[in-house]
C-alpha cells in the first residue's frame, strides 16, 4: 500500500515538471502581403490621329440592266468620262424585239377591230333612226364598240411595256461622271439589277479612312474636329475637310471604322483614287497611364484595379474606364484620381480588405 502511494506521488511530481514544458506558443500574427504599387499621376492625352486613306467620289452608283441577258457590247472602260445619256453597254435584244413585234401586231388587230365596230355602230344608229333595226341590235353594236376600244387600250399598254423592255437592253449613264469599276465582260450573262459598271460623280469628292475603334471615341466633344488632308505624292497640296460620316459598324476583317471626310474646297489635284494622309487633332484631356500588369478583370468582365488605402494599408477593388490599350500600358479615362496608390504587382493574390506591405521602389 505504501509503495502504491509513493509511485502515485512520484508520477504527480514528474507530471508537474514535464507538462509546463509541453505548452504550445501562441501563433505569430499573419504577415502582410508584399506588393508593388505606384502613385498615379494625370497626364495630358494627345489625341492627334494621322492615318492614310484615299480620295473617293461622294456620290457613286452601281449601274446594271433592268432585264437579264447576255452582254454583247461594253463601250467604256474604267476611267472613261461619260455624260448623261451616254450608251455604256448593250444586251442581246432578240427576245425583246420579238415581244415588241408581237405587241405591234396585237395593236394593229385591235385598231382594225375598233374601226370595224365603230362602222357597225354608226350603221345601227342610222337604221334605228329609220326604224329598220331593233334596239337590241343597236345595243349589241354599241357594246362591241366599247369592247374594241378597251382591247385597243390594252394593246397599246402591252406595246409600251415591250418597248420599255427593249430599251432596258441598253445601259446608259444617268448623269455626268467617271467609270470607276466594271463587273461584267462581253459574252457574260447577267441578271436583272446585277452590277455591270460603277459611275462616280467627280464633282464632289471626299477622303475615306479606316480608323481604329479607339480613335473614333468622341464622347463629350462639342463638335467634330477639322481634318487636314494632304496628298501623299505631294505633301504641299493640302485641303481642309470636315468629318461627314463615321460608320456605326466595325469592319469584320480589319476591325476598323470607315470615316468619310468631306472636301468641299479640294483642288483638281485630288484625283479619284489618290492616296492621301489625314490629320485630326482633338482637344487634350487628362488621363492616367498604368502598366498593363495593374489591370484586374472582375467577375462580370469589367476592368478594375487594386487601390491601397492609406494609412490602413488595405486594398480595395475599384472599377475603371479604359480609353485605349497599348503594348505594355493602358490609358485610364476615369475611375482614378491623382495620388491614388495602385497595385501593379501581385494583383491576382489579393482580396478586398487584405493587409498589404508596399515594396520599396515598387514604382521603379
Amino acid at each position: 500500500m505504501s509503495s502504491r502511494i509513493s509511485w502515485t506521488t512520484g508520477f504527480a511530481i514528474l507530471s508537474s515538471l514535464v507538462l509546463p514544458g509541453c505548452e504550445q506558443p501562441a501563433p505569430p500574427p499573419a504577415e502582410a502581403t508584399l506588393i508593388r504599387a505606384v502613385p498615379v499621376q494625370e497626364t495630358a492625352f494627345d489625341r492627334t490621329a494621322a492615318l492614310t486613306g484615299a480620295i473617293q467620289a461622294r456620290h457613286e452608283s452601281n449601274l446594271g440592266f433592268r432585264v437579264g441577258g447576255k452582254v454583247i457590247e461594253r463601250l467604256v472602260e474604267v476611267g472613261t468620262a461619260v455624260s448623261t445619256g451616254t450608251l455604256l453597254a448593250r444586251l442581246d435584244s432578240q427576245d425583246q424585239q420579238n415581244v415588241v413585234r408581237s405587241a405591234e401586231s396585237e395593236l394593229a388587230a385591235a385598231q382594225a377591230f375598233v374601226e370595224q365596230s365603230r362602222t357597225q355602230l354608226e350603221r345601227q344608229r342610222a337604221l334605228l333612226a329609220n326604224g329598220f333595226t331593233t334596239r337590241v341590235q343597236y345595243d349589241n353594236a354599241e357594246r362591241r364598240s366599247t369592247q374594241a376600244q378597251a382591247e385597243l387600250n390594252s394593246a397599246q399598254a402591252k406595246l409600251g411595256s415591250a418597248q420599255d423592255a427593249l430599251s432596258y437592253t441598253e445601259l446608259r449613264a444617268d448623269r455626268d461622271g467617271v467609270i470607276t469599276a466594271k463587273a461584267a465582260e462581253t459574252g457574260q450573262v447577267v441578271a436583272a439589277g446585277q452590277m455591270v459598271l460603277r459611275l462616280a460623280d467627280p464633282g464632289e469628292r471626299e477622303a475615306v479612312f479606316q480608323v481604329p475603334g479607339s480613335s473614333t471615341r468622341l464622347e463629350g466633344e462639342k463638335g467634330l474636329p477639322p481634318v487636314e488632308v494632304r496628298l501623299v505624292s505631294d505633301s504641299k497640296i493640302v485641303a481642309n475637310g470636315t468629318i461627314r460620316e463615321v460608320s456605326p459598324d466595325v469592319d469584320p476583317v480589319t476591325r476598323t471604322y470607315t470615316v468619310k471626310v468631306s472636301l468641299p474646297d479640294a483642288s483638281a489635284a485630288f484625283l479619284l483614287g489618290a492616296v492621301v494622309s489625314g490629320r485630326a487633332k482633338l482637344p487634350e484631356r487628362p488621363v492616367i497611364d498604368l502598366p498593363s500588369s495593374a489591370l484586374f478583370q472582375t467577375d462580370d468582365g469589367n476592368a478594375a484595379v487594386w487601390v491601397v488605402a492609406q494609412p490602413a494599408s488595405t486594398v480595395s477593388l475599384r472599377p475603371i474606364s479604359v480609353l485605349q490599350y497599348d503594348t505594355g500600358t493602358v490609358t485610364v479615362a476615369s475611375g482614378l484620381g491623382a495620388g491614388d496608390l495602385v497595385v501593379i504587382g501581385g494583383v491576382q493574390k489579393l482580396r478586398p480588405g487584405q493587409k498589404v506591405t508596399v515594396k520599396q521602389g515598387g514604382g521603379a
